[in-house]
């Protein structure tokens, strides 16, 4: 027996479902092949963890009917059964990844059909193919205004270019681009730079992820982000598929579309306006050979159909990064984000609603009173911002609520204004309360 036919016959000789002849020629090979018995070791672990789960559940043993519809599922005669795939990807996963495999695959037989645990078979080979990346490259398109937050997705918004560079060694760098926003960590300090508003915002220490480019770098960390949609599509019950592809070259791609779901409620007002609080249909394609990730779809799910909001379309792996990516040349005038500081009469605004608040930004920038209007922001106005909003008047004021996605002190206030030039505009102020000064600050929705 050689070492295929022995790992064939592991779980069935786990099982006791081997004759005689069969077994002792399994154990011959076994005690010869130390591969094998490594790989032995791992489905008798396995097997012994399964047991003790369905001890600790109920005295109903659970474990011999997994077992069987798995040797089921080897037996039967189509291309694409999970065993198949299983054993196809065996030498690919390595041993530590094949038991990790195994362990999933017979999660997801106890609870989904088996074209969703071959995807999970997918996944996990995706997993496993990127991780150990030294550095990535990802290029694509997101619908958004091109200025706006890196993770607000606007369907109605035109494509606008999206990239992302980081480096995970010698040490952690990244970059992170569209036409009006950039932010860099250099090792050092992460800097953010809003190209229209000439603003910036600077920490002072490196980080993995910061200014809402976390949805990113979850992508980025390929690794990570394909272990964790597989493991919530197990536990959550998210509706998984897998299709096979070939590309014009004739290589085989796998695709994996997972309907994930946000942990928002659908009432709540961030839910679908943060990519991290979106019900998203996510498409990922595989070399089917290497297992490499080669592209990523992201489309919004809503009651009006699902509309596509994201796509990753070049992805290159541990390639040398110019160190002059991670540098950012900024303007000498850049308006710096500042930390708020008490003003002598600080306790009157400290005092103040967020509604209270929102209506004496308006009525400073109605009277063009930019000394006052400045003490509801943290930093300098900038000039686009004084330009919009010189002159307005308050057409109404809504009252204040805030959302499970937002911070504790994070409230949004209805409004609607009547510009100078007699447009009106209307949406909801995001103020955020500082612990330090007690007053209420920008911090978006203009």
């Amino acid at each position: 027996m050689n070492c295929i036919e022995c790992r064939d016959e592991l779980v069935a000789r786990i099982e006791g479902l081997l004759g005689d002849e069969e077994s002792l020629q399994c154990q011959a090979h076994l005690e010869t092949c130390a591969a094998c018995r490594a790989e032995y070791a791992a489905f008798a672990n396995l097997h012994q963890q399964l047991v003790a789960r369905s001890h600790a559940a109920a005295d109903v043993s659970i474990v011999e009917p997994v077992m069987r519809r798995v040797l089921a599922v080897h037996a039967e005669p189509e291309k694409d059964t999970i065993m198949s795939i299983l054993q196809k990807h065996r030498w690919g996963l390595g041993l530590g990844a094949m038991a990790g495999a195994v362990a999933i695959i017979l999660a997801a037989l106890l609870s989904v059909p088996k074209t969703q645990a071959a995807a999970v078979v997918v996944m996990t080979k995706g997993a496993e193919a990127a991780a150990k990346l030294t550095s990535i490259h990802l290029r694509g398109q997101v619908r958004t205004p091109t200025a706006e937050n890196f993770g607000y997705p606007d369907p109605a918004s035109d494509f606008v270019s999206i990239e992302l560079w980081k480096q995970f060694e010698p040490d952690l760098k990244w970059r992170v681009e569209k036409p009006g926003r950039v932010a860099v960590m250099d090792g050092q300090s992460t800097v953010l730079y809003v190209k229209p508003l000439n603003m910036g915002m600077k920490v002072p220490q490196p980080s993995s992820s910061a200014f809402d480019t976390g949805w990113l770098h979850k992508i980025a960390n390929l690794s990570n982000t394909i272990t964790q949609d597989r493991d919530n599509a197990i536990a959550k019950g998210w509706k998984l598929n897998l299709a096979e592809e070939q590309a014009a070259d004739g290589r085989a791609k796998s695709v994996v579309t997972i309907q994930a779901k946000s942990d928002l409620p659908d009432s709540d007002y961030l839910k679908n306006q943060q990519f991290d609080y979106a019900d998203t249909r996510r498409v990922y394609r595989f070399d089917a050979q290497t297992g490499l990730l080669e592209a990523v779809g992201i489309y919004l799910t809503r009651n009006s159909g699902d509309v596509l909001i994201f796509e990753v379309n070049q992805i290159d792996y541990n390639r040398p990064i110019d160190p002059a990516v991670f540098r950012l040349d900024l303007p000498a005038n850049v308006n710096w984000y500042q930390e708020p500081q008490k003003l002598t009469d600080n306790e009157k605004y400290a005092a103040m609603t967020a509604q209270q608040a929102a209506r004496s930004l308006f009525e400073a920038c109605g009277r063009e009173d930019w000394t006052e209007a400045a003490k509801f922001f943290p930093m300098p106005i900038p000039e686009t911002l004084k330009q919009f909003l010189g002159g307005c008047q308050i057409v109404s004021l809504g009252e204040p609520f805030t959302s499970q996605g937002a911070g504790p002190t994070d409230q949004f206030v209805p409004y609607e204004i009547r510009l100078k030039t007699g447009e009106t505009h209307s949406y909801n102020l995001h103020l955020r309360k500082d612990p330090q000064t007690g007053r209420w600050f920008w911090e978006g929705g203009i």
